[in-house]
Order: C-alpha cells, then sequence, then structure tokens
C-alpha cells in the first residue's frame, strides 16, 4: 500500500516549505527545481515561524479562489438552485416555502453586502439575519428557525452534484465544493431575538366542537379533505397528493398514501387500511384526484372559519355564527383522531397507532410489511377505532358524514 505522503519542514504552502538551517536563527524557505533537479533555499526575514509564514505567503502570492469555494458563489444562485430543482418539482407549497425564504435572507443579507456569497454566512451575520427578520419582518423564532432550515437545505444541496435537466438534456451540476454551517436552533434564535420558543400545540377540539366546525364547512373540496383526513389520519400533503387509481387497493382494501415515485422521507407515508367509510365516499365521488383545488386554498378557508367573526346581512340577521375556535386547523383533525383513538372503547396498541400515523416503527422489516398489507387483520385495531370514532361524532354534526349509499363489503367478523 502506498503511504501517505508527509508535511515537509515546519509549513508547506503551494509547493514551497519552510524549515531551519543549522548555525542559524532565521528561517528558509525551499522548492524543488524541476529543471535542475535539486531542491533551493531562500533566506526569509522573518524571525519568528508565523512572521516567515506570512512572508512566504506574499513571495508566493496566494492561491486563486476555486469558482465553486463558498466565496466564489452567490448565495441567491445556491437559493434559486434549490428552488428551481428540488422545491418545484415538490409542488407549489414547497416551491413557495423556498421562494419565500430566498427573498427574506437575501434582503436582509443585503443589508450587511450588496451582493452577499455563500461565505458571507458566517454565524455572526447569521445572527444579524435573525435580528433583521425580528424587527422588520415581526417574525417569531419559530419562523425564522424555518427559513433558516431552508438556507441550510439549500446550501447542503447545492454542495452535492445533482442530475438536473437543461434544454432536455441531463447534466450534472454542482455549485459549492462546501457546504457552510448554517445554525437553524430555535434556542438560540430566540434567545437571540429576545423571543419564545414554540410550544407544541395542545388544544384539541370536543366532539360538540368539531360537530359545529364541520357543519360550518361550505365548499365541498374542503369536506372531501376532511373526510379523507378523518378515514386516514394523512398529513396534508398526502391528501392533496392523492390519486385513487393509483393508491386505492378496493380488492384488498388498503390505501398507500406514498405516491408511486415518491422517496419515502422522515413524515413517513404508510400502507393502512381503508375504511369501508373512506371507500363510499371515493366511489360516490367518483374523481381520481378528490382533492381538485389547491393545497392553499383549502387550508386557508378551513383555517379562517374557526377565526371568523359574526356577520350578520343588512337586515341585522346573523347570517355567520362565529365558532370562537382560533386554534382550530385543518391539521388539528390529525391530532383528534390520534388522541380519541387512544381513548376507543377497545385497546389500539402503540405500534398499529404510530403505523397508522406515518411515525417511525422499529420493529419489523420491508419484506415484513410488504407480507402485512395483504393480512386481513393488519392494522385492523386503528380502522376500526377510526370507523367508531366517525359513528361518535356523527352525533354531534348535522352534516352526513356517511356517503349517501354505504355498500356493505361481504365480510363478517367476530368481534369479542
Amino acid at each position: 500500500m502506498r503511504r501517505e505522503r508527509q508535511p515537509r519542514g515546519l509549513f508547506e504552502y503551494r509547493d514551497h516549505w519552510i524549515n531551519r538551517e543549522p548555525g542559524r536563527d532565521g528561517f528558509y524557505y525551499y522548492w524543488y527545481d524541476d529543471g535542475n533537479r535539486r531542491v533551493k533555499r531562500k533566506a526569509l526575514t522573518g524571525v519568528d515561524l508565523r512572521e516567515a509564514q506570512d512572508e512566504l505567503i506574499r513571495i508566493l502570492g496566494r492561491a486563486p479562489v476555486s469558482s465553486k469555494a463558498p466565496a466564489g458563489v452567490w448565495l441567491a444562485d445556491v437559493l434559486a438552485h434549490y428552488k428551481d430543482y428540488y422545491a418545484e418539482p415538490r409542488g407549489y407549497k414547497p416551491m413557495a416555502a423556498a421562494r419565500r425564504a430566498a427573498q427574506l435572507v437575501i434582503t436582509a443579507m443585503q443589508t450587511i453586502s450588496p451582493h452577499p456569497t455563500v461565505a458571507d454566512l458566517t454565524r455572526t451575520n447569521q445572527r444579524r439575519i435573525w435580528s433583521y427578520l425580528a424587527k422588520e419582518h415581526e417574525l417569531s423564532a419559530k419562523s425564522i428557525t424555518t427559513y433558516m432550515i431552508a438556507v441550510r437545505a439549500a446550501v447542503n444541496y447545492a454542495a452535492v452534484p445533482q442530475i438536473i435537466k437543461v434544454n432536455e438534456r441531463e447534466e450534472e451540476v454542482q455549485l459549492l465544493d462546501a457546504p457552510v454551517a448554517v445554525f437553524c436552533n430555535q434556542d438560540e434564535i430566540a434567545e437571540h431575538i429576545g423571543g419564545d420558543v414554540s410550544k407544541p400545540r395542545e388544544y384539541i377540539p370536543t366532539y360538540q366542537e368539531l360537530g359545529k366546525w364541520i357543519d360550518a364547512i361550505e365548499d365541498d373540496d374542503d369536506f372531501r379533505f376532511v373526510m379523507i383526513m378523518l378515514n386516514t389520519c394523512a398529513r396534508n400533503e398526502a391528501i392533496f397528493d392523492l390519486v385513487v387509481s393509483q393508491q386505492a387497493d378496493f380488492e384488498f382494501g388498503t390505501i398507500d398514501l406514498n405516491p408511486k415515485g415518491r422517496r419515502q422521507t422522515k413524515k413517513r407515508r404508510p400502507i393502512i387500511r381503508m375504511t369501508t367509510n373512506l371507500a363510499a365516499w371515493l366511489s360516490h365521488w367518483k374523481d381520481d384526484k378528490p382533492l381538485r383545488q389547491y393545497q392553499d386554498t383549502v387550508e386557508k378557508r378551513l383555517n379562517r372559519m374557526g377565526k371568523r367573526p359574526e356577520e350578520k346581512d343588512e337586515t341585522g340577521k346573523v347570517t355567520w355564527k362565529a365558532l370562537n375556535m382560533p386554534e382550530m386547523t385543518c391539521y388539528t383533525i390529525r391530532h383528534f383522531m390520534a388522541t380519541n383513538m387512544r381513548r376507543a372503547s377497545f385497546p389500539v396498541s402503540k405500534e398499529q397507532r404510530s403505523k397508522w400515523l406515518g411515525h417511525s416503527v422499529n420493529e419489523g422489516s420491508k419484506t415484513t410489511d410488504w407480507y402485512e398489507k395483504f393480512d386481513p387483520d393488519y392494522l385492523e385495531q386503528p380502522m376500526r377505532a377510526t370507523e367508531e370514532i366517525i359513528r361518535k361524532l356523527q352525533k354531534h354534526t348535522h352534516r352526513k358524514l356517511y356517503a349517501p349509499t354505504v355498500r356493505s363489503q361481504g365480510k363478517l367478523r367476530v368481534v369479542k
């Protein structure tokens, strides 16, 4: 095995090195002359090693900066590269989030440097970004953390070779030789800007509150979203990505929440049992893609419902009665189902709850999971708990939570 060459002398720079000679207190710099095939030397005036190093660097000139070094790459190019080739292919919402993060951070950095490079993302400058976003945009520590996470993702993405399409041709592109450290600790950001650290959502509506909220839904796509959420506990993005012909298996009674071609991430999208309620709604809607409107459109309407004040017409008649549920969002339904699944009239194991919600489960293997989805008892407990919760919720809402025609699946189970 070839041995790695050891550094020459006390300091080495651009094929030259510094060393001492017996009988002289100063330093020499040395180099190998290819023409004479000899090592040559010259004396340096520096009296200590640090001065000698600086003198050698001045003599030889600084090494040219790589075009891919952080100091040679514009920050705006890195953020645009991430938005165009990573976020945008994943949909409007990731693209909009990446674009917003880029706008805010570039604006903040331009108060420090008119044309910021990636190397300008020093720790000191990042703290200045935090202060700027908190003061000028009144952003919380949590929001600033979210935007800084997007910046970190963009920098890391640019430091890895990516295959992108340019004029219908695939090309390998790597903008950065190496990433820089981007700090995203919410505690540190909160301490610096004098803000508070966000707390987990603790609000879980009662059956009565959720029933009133569902009764207030006016748009059909909003109601479809709620029914799919109740039946699957899926995350918002998974519901909007749902394509029935590709993901629903009516023969085996399962639904794969992870579309074909999508790589699993930390926010895992599982294969779950399809409830009778959801199967009936999908058959009733007859739409291959049940959610027909943009995600932001539906989410904004649902999130605004609980905050809307009471409204009256010209005669003074109440046309909208305020729900007074300011903490209610469409994502709260997932928390509602997860909480009430633990309160079902029969036990639902933690492992099955975790699989249903798309949380990581250490037990089992991919092979085992593949066979389980065809097992008649696969995720039986959370499916039954889901149907029990919907039956109970129906008692507290005037709107029908069952499709106009619910056909039997022709299966009979004896439940102890």
